[in-house]
C-alpha cells in the first residue's frame, strides 16, 4: 500500500533557502558585475573630460580666427602649458593685437582645460596625426616644441608666425593617469583650418 505524502516534508522543501555554495556564486557574480560597472564608469568619465578639453582648445582657436577675420586684426594665440591657479590647470589664450594706429588692446581671453586633463602626448601614443604636422612635443608648431614665439591668426584667417610666415602645427591632449587615450588639434597655416582627432587605441580618427 502506498504511503501518504507528508505535508510537513513538502512544506519544508518549499521553504528551503540557497545553499552556501549557491550564495557564494551569486555574490561572486555580483562583485564582478559591480567591478566592471565601476571600471567602465571611470573610463567613460575620463574620456568625457578629455573630449571637453578638446572642445576648449578648438573653440578658443576658432574664436581667435573668427575675430581676426571679422575685425581685420591680428589675434595672437598663447598655449599656456604651466600649471597655474589653485587647481593646477592649463590654459589656451588669445588676444587681439594693437594696430599700427594704436588704440586700446582688448583684455586677454583665457580658457582653462578641465581638471585632470593637460596638453601632453599621452604615454603609448607615438603616431602623428594624418596631417603629419609633427609630434616633436605636446605643442608642435612649425616643427618647434612650443611653437614660434609669436603665433597668430591674421585678417585672411591664416595662422602665421611673427614674420607672417604660415605655420602648421598640432596640439596634443591627455588625461592624468591614463595611457593610450588622447586627443589632438591640428592647425593648417595657409588657411587657418582647425581639425580635431581622437585616438582609437591604434590610430587617429577625425
Amino acid at each position: 500500500m502506498r504511503s501518504a505524502k507528508n505535508p510537513a516534508s513538502k512544506q519544508a522543501r518549499k521553504q528551503a533557502g540557497f545553499t552556501l555554495l549557491e550564495s557564494l556564486v551569486v555574490v561572486g557574480i555580483m562583485t564582478i558585475l559591480i567591478g566592471m560597472a565601476v571600471f567602465n564608469t571611470t573610463t567613460t568619465m575620463k574620456d568625457y573630460k578629455l573630449t571637453n578639453a578638446l572642445d576648449v582648445v578648438v573653440s578658443q582657436l576658432r574664436l581667435a580666427r573668427q575675430l581676426a577675420i571679422t575685425q581685420r586684426r591680428y589675434v595672437q594665440v598663447v598655449i599656456d602649458q604651466t600649471n597655474t591657479g589653485p587647481d593646477l590647470v592649463q590654459h589656451v589664450n588669445y588676444q587681439i593685437l594693437a594696430t599700427a594706429n594704436g588704440g586700446a588692446v582688448p583684455a586677454l581671453n583665457s580658457a582653462q582645460l578641465p581638471l585632470k586633463t593637460s596638453i601632453t602626448i599621452p604615454s603609448g601614443i607615438t603616431a602623428d596625426t594624418p596631417m603629419l604636422f609633427g609630434n616633436c612635443a605636446a605643442v608642435c608648431i612649425a616643427s618647434t616644441s612650443g611653437g614660434p614665439t609669436t603665433m597668430q591668426f591674421g585678417p585672411t584667417g591664416a595662422f602665421t608666425d611673427g614674420a607672417n610666415n604660415p605655420v602648421n602645427g598640432t596640439i596634443f591632449l591627455g588625461t592624468t593617469g591614463v595611457n593610450n587615450m588622447g586627443r589632438a588639434v591640428t592647425i593648417m597655416g595657409g588657411t587657418g583650418r582647425i581639425r580635431s582627432y581622437s585616438w582609437t587605441g591604434s590610430a587617429w580618427v577625425e
